[in-house]
């Protein structure tokens, strides 16, 4: 489970570094055509110093790190449609900025290979900060963030290797692919570490479907606030039960009055999981596990 988890964080990295360099080509070949025939004051000045190559390729990491994190957690398509407008809003306006950064480092007479790595760091601080936005009962922002900033310094390594050897061109394609890969792998590699326990659905339409325990707090209802959504059951209240983290143990407990949750079929208030517990709430069942 872990290991097709990681694979599939990489792969979406990959797919992140590609969207990238697709809007850089599609941006600058817009920007060209503005500045022949609509705008010809603009120049690849201004653009270099508005920095408008970073906003891009935030804009495509970020979308596809919020794409990733509303498919992992099975939500519908207007939810994972509105999660990838947000991620990639935001990623292009951190992209702006910490490129920019970069570009005052450079220009204070800091290295320009130091500065290019700075503006990927913060790059991948920012973008898997963001993404902790939608997961304030996460209790792991810390090390996600820090992941996310040691994958960027990473892969803005990677890309100014490539550079300085020539094994990339004005396209980026290749820096820009293993910049996304390296972000990602040790943004997985670092969620890996601190998920243990996992949810499997095990009846209605749900069936099969996997919701990872990677939060101090999870909830489960019908409700869209929830973690776990159930719908198309009955007797599931809004937001129906909490799973909490204390210590290496996870507890579930009820957090509604008039819904009761049933561990191994028997009805419960509160009380401790253990490997292959089968949860009833409402018509729903789940089992818990060890991935």
């Amino acid at each position: 489970m872990k290991s097709i988890r990681l694979l599939h964080t990489s792969l979406l990295g990959l797919l992140g570094g590609v969207l990238g360099w697709s809007l850089l080509q599609s941006g600058f070949n817009i920007f060209d055509a503005l500045s022949t025939k609509v705008f010809p004051e603009l120049n690849s000045n201004w653009i270099n110093e508005f920095n408008y190559e970073g906003a891009l390729i935030g804009l495509g990491l970020g979308l596809v790190l919020q794409a990733r994190a509303s498919i992992l957690n099975h939500h519908d398509l207007m939810g994972v449609l509105f999660k990838m407008f947000i991620g990639a809003f935001l990623g292009a306006i951190f992209g702006l900025i910490c490129f920019g950064i970069g570009n005052l480092l450079i220009a204070g007479q800091i290295s320009p290979s130091i500065g290019r790595i700075t503006s990927w760091t913060l790059l991948g601080l920012s973008i898997t900060g963001t993404s902790e936005l939608f997961c304030s009962a996460s209790g792991f922002s810390g090390p996600r963030i820090i992941s996310g900033g040691i994958g960027g310094t990473i892969g803005g390594g990677i890309f100014e290797l490539l550079l300085q050897y020539h094994l990339t061109g004005t396209e980026h394609l290749a820096g820009l692919v293993l910049a996304g890969f390296s972000i990602f792998l040790i943004i997985g590699i670092a969620e890996n570490r601190i998920t243990s326990f996992a949810i499997r659905v095990l009846s209605g339409k749900q069936e099969g479907q996997i919701f990872l325990l990677d939060q101090n707090r999870f909830s489960l209802g019908y409700g869209s606030q929830n973690n776990l959504i159930l719908r198309g059951y009955a007797e599931v209240c809004d937001t129906h039960a909490h799973i909490i983290k204390k210590g290496n143990q996870n507890y579930i407990e009820s957090a509604d009055a008039g819904g009761d949750v049933l561990v191994n079929y028997r009805l419960i208030d509160q009380q401790s999981m253990k490997k292959g517990d089968v949860i009833k709430i409402g018509t729903a069942l789940l089992q818990y596990y060890e991935i």
